[in-house]
């Protein structure tokens, strides 16, 4: 079979997505990828990173990213039948290409960066999917390993029933009562007060995860492709929250959680107030939560703890702290609970 190689600039041919629904008519879940998602985010990268698309129609697809500069070559948007040599194929013409841009390594799979699709997912989770979590055919971490891959970093969700954890405070007011003294006020998320603080919270993302490994800074329109008044519109209005300095109005950290709606397929944006009341089993999915440096070491990040705990032991039937890197010192809160792991991983290669 020929392959179509092709430098991209904001368009991907019809051919790169039209067989890829296919792959997946058997599995309990589902990729989230849009053609016009996946073109808007291309049109944001073009002049900042060098695209190639490596395509075997109906076959094998991906898309090689190099940034001016960088060592590392990525690969992203990868998806594939369960055959070995047609993979080969695929990933010797994207190394070629990569060396031929001055790279020593290879990584993925990553569409860009961090905050878009990234991670394979290794294992089955009982819970199938949850929104935005990496899925795929159990045999792509497998066709990686057989091409020379390795795992750079792990990263897993757990999963634990809100009935196994302690009441923390009693009731709400007793949480206001404690922090009643604390220079920072409670402002609950939604998407109005989402579009008020839109400029601010775009900056405090940088700010708490800057110092990450693998973090990218991007630009706020490519940030408002994922995080705007919409997705702001579906967040768990008892537990998502914005913590901001009194005598400043600075943000100083923040909790984005709302309920996993995958279990509804909408054919529409998720809307709290509307689709929380039809969900039979409810999950709260716990996705970021974070501190400005400057306020670190002050407690914040129990106190966001707490609020949400308050919430989800009254509002869900279990909660999925989501896609945390196998040393992040938030899984200690989950240790001492009984809870159901999903794992996912980063793979790399070296070149040459």
């Amino acid at each position: 079979m020929t392959m179509m190689v092709q430098d991209i600039e904001r368009q991907l041919p019809p051919a790169f997505f039209d067989w890829v629904p296919a792959l997946y008519q058997q599995l309990p879940y589902q990729p989230e990828e849009s053609p016009e998602k996946v073109h808007a985010l291309l049109a944001l990268q073009h002049g900042q990173t060098r695209m190639r698309m490596f395509l075997l129609p109906g076959k094998a697809r991906l898309l090689g990213m190099v940034r001016p500069g960088s060592k590392t070559a990525l690969f992203g948007f990868w998806e594939g039948e369960n055959d070995l040599e047609s993979h080969a194929q695929l990933f010797v013409a994207f190394e070629q290409w990569a060396l031929e841009q001055g790279c020593e390594q290879v990584e993925g799979p990553k569409n860009f960066n961090t905050f878009h699709a990234y991670r394979l997912r290794t294992s089955e989770p009982s819970w199938q999917q949850f929104n935005r979590e990496p899925v795929n055919p159990p045999y792509y971490p497998v066709l990686l390993q057989a091409l020379g891959f390795e795992v750079l970093h792990h990263f897993e969700s757990r999963k634990i029933s809100t009935s196994v954890v302690p009441e923390v405070y009693g009731s709400k007011q007793q949480l206001v009562d404690s922090v009643k003294d604390l220079p920072f006020a409670f402002i609950p998320l939604n998407a109005q007060s989402w579009q008020t603080h839109a400029a601010a919270i775009y900056e405090l993302v940088g700010e708490i995860f800057g110092q990450n490994p693998g973090y990218q800074a991007i630009s706020r329109a490519e940030f408002e492709l994922l995080y705007n008044a919409e997705y702001a519109a579906m967040l768990c209005r008892h537990s998502s929250v914005l913590l901001a300095e009194r005598s400043s109005g600075r943000l100083v950290a923040i909790s984005l959680c709302h309920p996993n709606y995958s279990p509804l397929k909408l054919s529409e944006p998720a809307v709290f107030e509307k689709h929380y009341p039809l969900l039979k089993h409810r999950t709260l999915l716990a996705k970021t939560q974070g501190v400005h440096p400057h306020y670190r070491q002050q407690g914040l990040m129990n106190y966001l703890g707490a609020y949400g705990m308050l919430s989800f032991r009254q509002f869900y039937d279990d909660i999925i702290f989501c896609l945390m890197r196998h040393d992040n010192p938030s899984l200690r809160f989950t240790d001492p609970f009984p809870y159901e792991r999903a794992a996912y991983a980063v793979y790399g290669k070296g070149l040459g």
